[in-house]
């Protein structure tokens, strides 16, 4: 299973806003510096910048930050997150907390496992 400190994060954030609170929850949760990556958009590009992330880098989850939270953006990013199968918070300044996407990756590296593990011991028993 992974651990906090593999976990690769991509922070999108509206261009201007401070997103040291962010990086300061990740460090707490065990998320080195070398694994965050920053990125700053103009707010109506913020659901594409996530989308680069998931389609061009190999971050395990994805932050994005906003002045204010849009409905459009919203569902967005909850077909980015099941299209790409990577967890996306969606959070609004300075209201930002990212023990949710840190969870949801570490959840996602657990059933990875286990269904990993359930796929071995299906094909032992189909052998015999």
């Amino acid at each position: 299973m992974i651990s906090p400190s593999e976990i690769k994060v991509g922070i999108v954030a509206e261009q201007g806003l401070d997103i040291w609170s962010a990086i300061t929850c990740l460090r707490q949760n065990g998320c080195i510096d070398e694994n965050i990556v920053v990125k700053y958009v103009p707010p109506f590009q913020i659901a594409l910048g996530a989308l680069f992330f998931a389609e061009y880098t190999d971050v395990d989850c994805t932050i994005v930050i906003a002045r204010e939270k849009s409905e459009p953006i919203a569902t967005a990013l909850l077909n980015l997150q099941i299209q790409w199968n990577m967890p996306i918070d969606y959070a609004e300044y300075p209201a930002l907390d990212c023990d949710s996407v840190i969870r949801m990756v570490l959840l996602q590296s657990e059933m990875a496992e286990k269904a990993g593990a359930l796929q071995d011991n299906k094909a032992q028993h189909s052998s015999c």
